[in-house]
């Protein structure tokens, strides 16, 4: 078997390092237990010069985009020249265990996974971890399409996610987010709702780093990057038009929530009184601080 990871690159020179060093190691785990590793580097800041550090990194490639084109077109660049059995889209920034993809790839062959999540450490501003998947509820929900639309996003990043090439949604490759930040979101509804089950393996084998420009950070441009996408499921003839509305007025409810006064948030909250009691049961539930204001 082999897997592909693709990672969009911009202006990234101080995450390489790492980078290469964590895909060195994942591609000695791969080789050693018969499989194969295949990293495609989407360069979306050509007018920078990025190459592959040395000859003996042969299973390491460069693509090039004739502009900068974004994440979403990055990373579809990238799975167009993928030649893996399964895909990992890796951020530059964020951080594989040196097995972790070994072991994410035996558990996909021994669940027959079309996609395959892990846990994951999400680094705070201190440098402290908390894991993102802390009990068995909230282990529950990674493939449950209803907490996706009236909670939000339970996967904190493609990166902890092995996803077989035959299964990226047709609809995601051609139909793209033009604002980035929530490219990931609308690629797990596609494959929600087109049936696709996600598996769960549970280890913490994946870190989301934390820095400054997270585009994940900033709940405005991944909200700009939620509507974008929405103006595109219109055109999804799998995609039905009561989830189309339920996560509109899902992110709508909380895009107000979090611009409001005391008083506003409680006047929303009364105007979408169902959104507000599910989101505090999860949050309860699933034992986070996350959820609610996500």
């Amino acid at each position: 078997m082999k897997i592909t990871v693709i990672t969009p690159f911009y202006e990234g020179d101080k995450y390489m390092d790492s980078f290469v060093d964590s895909m060195l190691s994942n591609e000695k785990e791969l080789s050693l237990a018969g499989h194969s590793l295949e990293v495609i580097l989407v360069n979306d800041s050509p007018w920078k010069k990025l190459e592959v550090p040395s000859e003996e990194n042969s299973f390491m490639k460069v693509v090039t985009n004739d502009g900068n084109k974004g994440i979403h077109f990055s990373r579809v660049a990238g799975l167009k020249a993928a030649t893996g059995d399964y895909i990992m889209f890796l951020d530059q920034d964020d951080v594989l265990e040196g097995n972790a993809l070994v072991e994410m790839l035996t558990a996909a062959i021994n669940k027959k996974s079309s996609v395959l999540v892990c846990n994951a450490n999400l680094e705070q501003a201190d440098g402290t971890k908390l894991l993102w998947y802390r009990n068995e509820y909230h282990k529950s929900l990674i493939s449950d399409l209803t907490t996706y639309l009236r909670i939000g996003i339970q996967i904190i990043s493609p990166g902890q996610c092995l996803i077989k090439k035959d299964v990226v949604p047709q609809f995601w490759q051609e139909h793209l987010v033009q604002k980035n930040g929530a490219d990931d979101y609308y690629l797990w509804l596609l494959l929600l709702a087109a049936g696709v089950r996600f598996d769960y393996l549970d280890k913490a084998l994946y870190t989301h780093r934390y820095t400054k420009s997270n585009l994940s950070k900033d709940t405005n441009i991944t909200d700009a990057s939620v509507y974008d996408f929405l103006n595109l499921l219109d055109e999804c003839d799998y995609f039905k038009q009561e989830d189309i509305f339920t996560l509109h007025e899902m992110i709508t409810y909380k895009n107000q929530f979090r611009a409001s006064s005391t008083l506003g948030k409680i006047t929303c909250s009364l105007a979408n009184l169902s959104l507000f009691i599910d989101n505090l049961k999860f949050k309860k539930n699933t034992g986070t601080g996350y959820g609610f204001n996500r």
